[in-house]
């Protein structure tokens, strides 16, 4: 349990390990390699952190009621809490990373000065999409350690970490620091699909994927589309006004979607803020 809750330290400790070697070796000199470094792990790398902070707490709740059910034989039971439980990490998760790929720029700029944001924003951009994949982790880890499969997310750790350290080499030679979150994206994308073959492998549970990730997914491009426009408005008068506004509307177009199409309902919102609490 202790070695897979530390998966969101992997990707950071082969970015340590690689990044500024593997720059310096495709032709950056020791100064812009970590220069480079910087702007990325010190800008970019604390946002794309942000969104699984949200899942968290309902990951940490769903073991007791997961396992629970399963030793008492509630197949129904442990279902729908491992349904509801990715379906809460995916509809967090959703709007937060997309929401972050179109606003890197007016994001980080609220936080830190101007230039130094320009200079992220297009790495933010590229690492935001894994957040999501985080937040699932997150979810399914404490789903199979909730069955006593607690061994199975180290596997995919280091399935992942394999596929890490491999694009980042390739990667960082050939597109040089965007490699790396593009090879983070890789990493989290390999350990949430071997995460999810396993808990339909280890708990005999199949979920609603359709249902799960799809209709969210929608919902969440028109959330991002609506931010980027919003935000393209306000962005000449004030560009923490703009980003701001371009949340909220966002967030507006998001939860409109769902709610009308019926994929979500109040009384599912109330369940995940609940649990969440607990």
């Amino acid at each position: 349990i202790t070695v897979s809750a530390s998966v969101m330290s992997l990707t950071n400790m082969i970015d340590t390990a690689l990044i500024q070697r593997v720059l310096q070796h495709a032709g950056w000199t020791a100064e812009e390699a970590a220069t480079l470094f910087g702007n990325y792990t010190s800008l970019a790398v604390p946002m794309f952190n942000l969104p699984p902070v949200f899942v968290y707490p309902i990951a940490y709740s769903i073991v007791p009621a997961v396992a629970a059910a399963l030793s008492s034989g509630e197949i129904k039971k442990a279902s729908d809490a491992v349904g509801m439980s990715l379906r809460a990490a995916v509809l967090i998760g959703m709007p937060c990373a997309l929401g972050l790929t179109v606003l890197a720029d007016p994001v980080l700029c609220i936080f830190y000065k101007a230039e130094s944001a320009h200079l992220a924003s297009p790495l933010l951009t590229l690492l935001a999409p894994s957040s999501f994949f985080v937040c699932i982790l997150a979810v399914t880890n404490s789903i199979l350690q909730s069955c006593g499969e607690e061994r199975k997310p180290v596997i995919s750790m280091l399935c992942g970490a394999a596929v890490k350290c491999v694009s980042s080499v390739v990667l960082l030679q050939k597109c040089g620091i965007a490699g790396a979150p593009v090879s983070t994206f890789l990493c989290y994308l390999t350990v949430t699909v071997i995460n999810l073959a396993f808990v339909v492998k280890c708990t005999g549970i199949r979920p609603d994927f359709s249902k799960i990730f799809f209709l969210p997914a929608v919902a969440g491009l028109a959330c991002a589309v609506t931010a980027a426009a919003v935000n393209g408005l306000f962005a000449p008068f004030s560009g923490k006004l703009a980003c701001f506004a371009a949340i909220f509307a966002g967030a507006v177009v998001y939860a409109a979607i769902l709610l009308v199409s019926g994929n979500v309902t109040i009384d599912e919102i109330k369940t995940i803020v609940t649990g969440a609490k607990k």
